[in-house]
């Protein structure tokens, strides 16, 4: 499968190749922004530099509010916004010129959020939130009978992930609840004080450095500097922060609730 989609964000389009066996391959202006292998690694450009992943980690951002990655597998925005949610009665659509579902959801913080999904393939082709919230819209969206292998092999240059960087693989539901509540823990300490995460990020002299600079202010860990990292300006607005903390209170509640 291939395909071209866009968020909201400026300069958030991409180009995007889905294989089998979850393999894929994103561009963003013409440029290989993360690949996984057909070994098993994963590259992804950080910092305008290609470095190997090995042994899976946790969700990975390319710099965007949405990217492809958000729309297949088991780290999708889907399964990520699907805790208490009321679905509408889906009505049929048309998106990219291709038949589509779509159905209206309300998360439990009374959020609405519209999705389509392409009626031959079932993937998420588009997303649709509160005014300024973002969104994406999957533009050209293309079937194959079978894709390379080829096209999933990295033959660049590369330099290995820092340590601070690897993870276990996020297989199961706990560490993708883990993962996900330290980014969120982070996004509130950012959203919180958000003149020093700005003040800090504009001293700093690089990407790398940046994150380095924040996990020091806010006091969290690598996985949380990234997702603050990452975050566009528009992240920053208070109904935002308010959703952030009531996703996190959830996440938190929940977690106890299976631990007694």
């Amino acid at each position: 499968m291939t395909g071209q989609a866009g968020d909201q964000t400026p300069g958030g389009d991409f180009r995007f190749w889905h294989g089998a066996g979850g393999r894929r391959r994103v561009e963003r202006g013409g440029e290989v922004v993360y690949m996984s292998s057909v070994d098993g690694e994963a590259f992804v450009r950080i910092d305008n530099e290609i470095q190997c992943h090995r042994g899976g980690f946790g969700v990975v951002h390319l710099g965007s509010m949405f990217s492809p990655l958000d729309l297949l597998g088991p780290e999708s925005v889907l399964r990520r916004m699907s805790v208490q949610v009321n679905v509408s009665e889906p009505c049929l659509d048309v998106v990219g010129g291709r038949a589509a579902w779509s159905i209206a959801v309300t998360q439990s913080s009374g959020v609405a959020v519209d999705l389509a999904f392409d009626s031959r393939t079932g993937v998420l082709v588009r997303l649709t939130g509160p005014e300024d919230a973002g969104g994406f819209e999957v533009l050209h969206l293309t079937e194959h009978g079978e894709l390379g292998a080829e096209l999933f092999r990295w033959d660049g240059p590369s330099v290995d992930a820092p340590m601070s960087a690897r993870r276990r693989p996020a297989g199961d539901r706990e560490e993708r609840g883990a993962s996900r509540v330290a980014e969120l823990t982070a996004l509130v300490a950012a959203l919180d004080r958000p003149q020093e995460v700005l003040g800090v990020i504009v001293a700093s002299k690089g990407g790398r450095a940046a994150r380095e600079a924040i996990a020091d202010l806010l006091g969290v860990s690598a996985v949380g500097a990234e997702a603050v990292a990452s975050m566009a300006l528009m992240g920053f607005r208070s109904d935002v922060a308010q959703r952030a903390r009531e996703e996190l209170a959830a996440l938190q509640s929940r977690s106890l609730g299976e631990g007694r």
